[in-house]
């Protein structure tokens, strides 16, 4: 028997022993909305919405974009936010499920785009798209609020169909590293490896060391036991996925670096109206906001109050 293969087995064997002996805090995301008359099942441990059906990306490969312009605020290139998503992700794509395998997905890079604002078109291309507001942060009573991440998904199915990541740059002072986080400055890194956690499906954790837990820290930059259990529940690696299309993760409709025009409806431009070839539609934002409903028939809009406070 060769030893040196031994040992990754064993280290394996007994994390996977661990997570099935440990009670833990995570949420994964479900489409009931607990806003609505009788609200939604909760779990009897943890207190996570169980209603519906857990949110999930069907395709085994997804896309993300960076924004082009970063962030003049604080002096972050392109390239500083582009190598801080980038290794953000990486570390949720290597979380060990078991002894050979991580979370069933893997990530597209399509590169700078010009659109830096959530949105999801019915019947146009789109983007997943991370981004920076300088300027203005576009939500009210939402001061606290280091990040904002959207999701758009089927309410009936749970689907995916895209998902977006805003930093409030216009009051956040964020820094590269780690080392110059303090009160005044907020580690980027920390920031994002958390929301690329609601990008993927998961919902905050009463876990006080999980970087998915709901109140920032500057720790937030590795992944924990919590953490890792969550993302393989989540993806978990013998899950049966789509065609990733092609290229491998192309979002619904297609790819532009450009913002979709103007659609129908009552909400916004992206998520109003009828379309009945693109299906029921619902969204998630995961920060700290006011529940707001507005649709015509199944294309729904939700703030949900769930923050990445300091």
């Amino acid at each position: 028997m060769n030893v040196s293969r031994l040992l990754p087995r064993l280290a394996a064997a007994s994390f996977a022993f661990a997570l099935s002996a440990h009670s833990y805090a995570y949420c994964l995301t479900y489409t009931c909305d607990p806003t609505k008359k009788g609200g939604c099942p909760t779990d009897s441990e943890t207190g996570c919405n169980i209603g519906g059906k857990p949110l999930y990306w069907a395709s085994s490969t997804v896309s993300f974009d960076v924004q082009q312009d970063g962030s003049k605020l604080r002096g972050i290139s392109y390239d500083q936010l582009h190598e801080v998503v980038v290794n953000a992700f990486q570390k949720w794509v290597d979380a060990p499920c078991d002894d050979a395998h991580g979370p069933s997905i893997q990530l597209a890079d399509f590169g700078p785009v010009a659109c830096a604002k959530p949105e999801y078109n019915k019947t146009q291309p789109n983007q997943n798209v991370i981004t920076f507001h300088d300027s203005k942060w576009p939500y009210e009573n939402t001061r606290d609020t280091l990040a904002l991440t959207t999701v758009f998904f089927n309410p009936d199915t749970g689907e995916i169909y895209d998902a977006n990541i805003e930093l409030n740059s216009n009051q956040a002072d964020f820094v590269l590293n780690a080392a110059e986080a303090d009160a005044q400055h907020d580690d980027l890194n920390a920031v994002l490896t958390h929301e690329i956690g609601h990008f993927l499906g998961l919902s905050h954790s009463t876990d006080v060391n999980a970087t998915m837990f709901f109140s920032y820290q500057a720790d937030m930059t590795s992944l924990e036991a919590d953490d890792i259990a969550a993302i393989c529940a989540s993806l978990p690696p013998d899950r049966v996925t789509s065609d990733p299309g092609t290229p491998p993760g192309v979002p619904r409709h297609g790819f532009s670096t450009e913002c979709g025009q103007p659609e129908n409806g009552c909400c916004a431009s992206t998520i109003g109206g009828k379309a009945p070839s693109s299906g029921p539609l619902a969204l998630w934002a995961f920060g700290l906001g006011v529940v707001a409903w507005c649709g015509r028939g199944r294309f729904k809009r939700l703030t949900r109050t769930q923050a990445l406070p300091r």
